[in-house]
């Protein structure tokens, strides 16, 4: 449970709820705050042509709002130019063409303590995949005898940009066998496309072929765009579903290729299915 400090108040919960005793009324963006900020990473699938994130702001108060309470927000590049000030990964302000953002006031109906979803839209299939890009968006004004939260003023959207992600080519090959050898099934496949999607600036998530399309994890060391270090893991979540139907991984996955100057990545892992051996492949290359 996440416990806020808005200002100089403290907040705690009580019994499931929210305790506001002997606070004056504060705005703030709940879904916002550096303590959010993995949480606001867009990783909508980059082949997708229009996507949209959703916020909100709470009118923090002992009961709720006794009128409509109306609260202007907007693009604080303030915001942004402190983020990139504190030294860590720096970020571009959105470019025009990845997104919309048009909302100048949002209102807190009276009865109520949030606003309705505040609409970001995304256009993922025009977002350089290679550049870290960041849209704050703050509360401005406040309704009079309120105060905004300084802790949670600030909602930071953001972008990873990783150097290998991007849209690939994707071929997989299923042997129905332990080492490989022979004829493929007739279930492989060659030429498909899929996305290495990041997690973050040195990780990135792609399906693999076989059942349920279980992703590997794709991690690897950046020392100044020299690129090393690469390992593969599968996604633990994604396997979950495996043993109710008597899959279970044997070996792998093991790199086969990590070729980052060409665009090249080969993977194998092997799996008993109820008994059966798999000996499996996927490739994705530019």
């Amino acid at each position: 449970m996440l416990f806020a400090v808005i200002g100089q108040s403290c907040v705690k919960s009580v019994s499931g709820r929210t305790d506001f005793e002997n606070l004056a009324p504060t705005t703030l963006i709940s879904d916002g705050g550096m303590a959010n900020f993995s949480a606001n990473a867009i990783l909508f699938p980059p082949t997708d042509a229009i996507d949209t994130a959703f916020f909100h702001v709470e009118y923090a108060s002992t009961s709720t709002a006794p009128v409509d309470e109306v609260i202007t927000i907007g693009i604080d590049l303030d915001a942004l130019a402190a983020y990139n000030a504190l030294g860590g990964d720096q970020y571009a302000v959105f470019p025009d063409s990845i997104y919309s953002f048009t909302t100048t006031s949002v209102t807190v109906l009276k009865g109520n303590n949030y606003t309705g979803g505040i609409p970001l839209i995304m256009y993922p299939s025009k977002i350089n995949l290679l550049e870290n890009y960041m849209l704050p968006i703050s509360i401005k004004t406040t309704p009079a005898g309120s105060t905004i939260s300084s802790n949670y003023k600030t909602i930071y959207w953001h972008l990873v940009g990783n150097p290998i992600a991007g849209i690939y080519n994707w071929d997989w090959t299923r042997w129905n066998n332990a080492d490989g050898t022979g004829t493929p099934t007739g279930s492989s496949f060659v030429g498909q496309s899929t996305v290495l999607a990041p997690d973050n600036g040195t990780t990135v998530e792609v399906p693999s072929g076989y059942y349920n399309g279980p992703r590997y994890v794709i991690t690897f060391t950046n020392n100044g765009g020299v690129l090393s270090n690469f390992a593969v893991s599968l996604n633990p979540a994604d396997l979950t579903s495996w043993p109710g139907v008597g899959i279970t991984l044997t070996s792998g996955p093991n790199i086969l290729i990590a070729d980052p100057v060409n665009g090249v990545y080969e993977f194998q892992y092997s799996v008993s299915s109820g008994g059966n051996p798999r000996y499996l492949i996927d490739k994705y290359y530019k």
